[in-house]
């Protein structure tokens, strides 16, 4: 960072017009300021080398700057932005975090005027011409003083917990520490969920449980042909054989219906975003995850982490009034992190996945809760239908005064679903949330993983100015929007799946996928060649019926075929021969509880559709006939 000082007898200037799209959004008076009275003004330019740590000289620049107004008697600082120090300048929301800082360390002591970033400005200014009236400054990232080690100290200590509370069924609390949690009097109980709970606690406040085996999804991904891993491209992005992307469509279209009939309206917005895009680099600077940097063509640009960035712009230019509120958005977003090469497992961790996001800009924290609770109950429900029925846990995380001014509506939800809830709770807001919760899986090595959350966010109404039209022709900005994520990732939701599945396998319970899932939901099998034209005439009554049958019309035995249906975990087998030709009954081998029972062909159908009710269907991925399939692993 460079700068110039100089001590002026007074000090004007006046904002003409913005000089780049990433400049600041000021009131008209933000623009300009007429100092009638002695004080330094201190013309910054923010480099590129200073993205290594931008707070680092902002505390070299603040402290000198205190020590300059203290030797010279002076009360009044003007922090003006003035690129034309530098030919290599930073990207426009690392210079307004650096110039941020500067202003709010000096205001500790003075009095402080900030002149307005990335516009033209006029400006009028009298040296007083005295042997320490001017001076110019280099400062470079990573000398880190005393100060700057007691700010990041104290940042620290405002973002980490400090109260653990956990909440049974019943809507009992229990105070815990990471210490003593293993002795709280709740996990004495034997329901299965206070097992999990106890598990769930434990990986949060300790350190879980590392196997040293691999993640068993990773397994039944590769030899399922769901998902595999890509040699041509990077670590943590995956591709979709055919069985993997009929489940991810039919995920996507369950969240779908569930955004369409919660109210909401569907948009997309692009991937890319602008590095000088000052308010959506303030989010991402907040969000602390890892960017993924591209050549924008004109400047940096990002790959977005989260849909938050882009689609609360889309909020931002939407005109509502207070009847059409909340508005509802709901957007499939692909998303980047570039997370750590030591992070990236299986489907847990990646770099690139799917997320399905929903926001409701509230015009009232009533009308904001109403919505909060909706919503909570909605991913319950996803929740018991598509991961596991009762094997999943609600975590919560927020500040200590949300929690004890809203305590029995926040444990009243958990107790309504009836699943036990673990808060872990700070003395002031890290993000942008008072509060969220998320809905936890547990995997077969005893680790966690979200699928759900519901946040409420105090701060993106203001700072996007995302409101709504009062009554008066008054805008005014939302109070709240509740963000909301049915999956927030699918990859990591089939990471759930399996996994979930692999726990009923190691119990003794024949693993499957959840039927309206199933890639192939029945299987016909003929005992010779001489019935494959009526296996296809039976075909073609059940299809129609959405229900995804194919036919094994190779050459193998009638046992070998039902092994390799078992292998595949087919749900139901249909074995026909002369008998089903011409009796009209079907031979059903279920695979759920290994019954095998006769049934017509229309009470088969009405059997599968009781089982399927309510849930999305897609069309067979592959040809109808196993024969006709590539092998796509192994």
């Amino acid at each position: 960072m460079k700068t110039l000082g100089i001590h002026t007898k007074y000090f004007r200037f006046e904002g003409k017009e913005k000089a780049m799209d990433g400049a600041e959004a000021l009131t008209p008076e933000q623009h300009q300021a007429d100092i009638d009275k002695e004080c330094l003004v201190i013309f910054i330019s923010v480099e590129k080398e200073d993205e290594e740590s931008p707070v680092s000289v902002a505390a070299q620049l603040a402290r000198d700057t205190r020590r300059r107004a203290e030797d010279l008697g002076v009360g009044t600082v003007v922090v003006y932005p003035y690129v034309h120090l530098t030919e290599d300048p930073s990207r426009p929301r690392i210079a307004l975090q650096v110039l941020d800082e500067v202003e709010s360390r000096l205001a500790e002591s003075l009095e402080v005027v900030r002149a307005p970033f990335g516009w033209y400005k006029a400006f009028d200014i009298s040296c007083l011409g005295h042997p320490l009236s001017e001076w110019s400054g280099r400062y470079v990232p990573g000398k880190e003083d005393e100060e700057e080690k007691e700010k990041k100290e104290e940042s620290r200590k405002s973002s980490e917990f400090v109260r653990f509370v956990i909440a049974d069924l019943e809507g009992n609390t229990y105070e815990v520490t990471p210490e003593d949690f293993a002795g709280c009097s709740v996990f004495s109980r034997k329901q299965p969920v206070y097992v999990m709970l106890k598990q769930f606690v434990s990986n949060e406040l300790a350190h879980g449980i590392d196997t040293g085996k691999a993640p068993k999804h990773i397994e039944y991904m590769q030899r399922h042909e769901l998902v595999d891993y890509c040699d041509a491209s990077e670590k943590g992005h995956y591709k979709w054989y055919p069985k993997g992307l009929l489940i991810q469509k039919l995920i996507l279209d369950y969240a779908a219906g569930l955004a369409h009939e919660w109210g909401a309206f569907e948009m997309k917005n692009p991937i890319i975003i602008r590095g000088d895009h000052n308010v959506v680099g303030e989010l991402m600077g907040e969000f602390h995850e890892r960017d993924y940097q591209v050549d924008g063509g004109r400047g940096v640009c990002y790959l977005r982490y989260a849909s938050d960035p882009l689609g609360f712009p889309f909020m931002q230019n939407v005109r509502f009034t207070y009847k059409q509120s909340p508005l509802k958005v709901y957007e499939e977003a692909t998303c980047f992190r570039n997370e750590q090469e030591g992070e990236v497992s299986g489907l847990k961790r990646v770099r690139n996945f799917m997320m399905t996001d929903m926001h409701a800009a509230c015009a009232s924290v009533e009308e904001a809760k109403e919505e909060f609770e909706i919503l909570c109950f909605r991913f319950a429900e996803l929740m018991n239908n598509i991961i596991a029925r009762g094997r999943w846990i609600l975590g919560w995380e927020g500040t200590v005064d949300f929690f004890e001014e809203n305590r029995e509506w926040l444990i009243s939800i958990g107790k309504q679903m009836q699943v036990p809830a673990f808060f872990k709770l700070m003395p002031e807001m890290s993000h942008y949330y008072a509060i969220k919760n998320e809905y936890q899986a547990l995997t077969e090595d005893k680790s966690n993983i979200q699928v759900s959350t519901v946040q409420w966010d105090v701060k993106d109404g203001e700072r996007f100015n995302i409101g709504y039209i009062d009554d008066q022709g008054q805008k005014h900005p939302c109070p709240v929007i509740i963000h909301a994520s049915s999956f927030g990732s699918i990859e990591r939701t089939l990471c759930a799946i399996l996994e979930n599945i692999a726990i009923d396998a190691g119990r003794g319970i024949p693993p499957m996928y959840p039927l309206w899932l199933a890639p192939t939901q029945a299987r016909i099998i003929t005992v010779s060649d001489d019935y494959l034209s009526f296996a296809n005439e039976l075909r073609d009554v059940i299809a129609p019926h959405n229900i995804r049958v194919d036919i094994d019309d190779r050459s193998d035995t009638v046992g070998k075929k039902i092994r390799n249906g078992e292998k595949e975990w087919i749900p139901y087998l249909l074995v026909v021969g002369e008998k089903e030709k011409y009796s009209g009954q079907l031979s059903v081998r279920s695979r759920e509880d290994r019954s095998q029972q006769t049934m017509s062909v229309d009470e088969f159908i009405r059997f599968v559709n009781e089982k399927t009710a309510g849930m999305p269907f897609r069309p067979l991925p592959l040809p109808k006939l196993v024969s006709r399939r590539p092998v796509f692993y192994g």
